[in-house]
């Protein structure tokens, strides 16, 4: 139970670090476009998430073509525990920003936290004699080792780059 709470805060760690500022749009003070930026980036600071999200999506229509958007949206399911919904998000974003590795990180975060939910539900439905119960434990077992070493990883890289 322990390794399962220390893997969803090693996820969610993970995650955290793209919810920072806006990177993307540099627009100049009084253009609506940043000022609807800075409002959904406030209220998602102040976890107003329904705010947030509402302005996000909004934004996601008139400008699609923005990854701190979908992004953010995707961060904004995540912490709300919509893994499908935040997978969406992100794919969108990478339909308009193929190469913007934040959309790419998040999502593969986002699927490996899916995929150990997955596994530990087969564990507990599955007879104890399924002969796919230990293949099922075991591949349960390597995300999560795998999950630890990432980030024992990025915290050392976080580390060496504050020094």
């Amino acid at each position: 139970m322990t390794r399962i709470v220390l893997c969803m805060l090693v996820l969610g760690t993970l995650l955290s670090a793209c919810v920072g500022p806006s990177r993307a749009v540099p627009p100049q003070a009084g253009d609506p476009l940043r000022d609807k930026l800075e409002r959904a980036s406030l209220a998602l600071r102040e976890a107003r998430l329904l705010d947030a999200e509402v302005m996000y999506r909004e934004l996601s229509v008139s400008h699609p073509r923005l990854p701190e958007v979908w992004l953010q949206l995707g961060n904004i399911y995540t912490r709300q525990a919509q893994l499908e919904a935040a997978m969406r998000a992100y794919k969108d974003g990478l339909k308009y920003t193929r190469e913007d590795g934040r959309l790419w990180h998040n999502l593969a975060v986002v699927e490996l936290k899916q995929a150990i939910q997955t596994l530990e539900t087969a564990s507990q439905v599955l007879p104890a004699d399924s002969p796919y119960r230990g293949h099922i434990n075991q591949l349960h077992g390597r995300l999560l080792s795998g999950a630890d070493s990432q980030a024992t990883a990025d915290t050392v890289g976080r580390a060496a780059t504050n020094q």
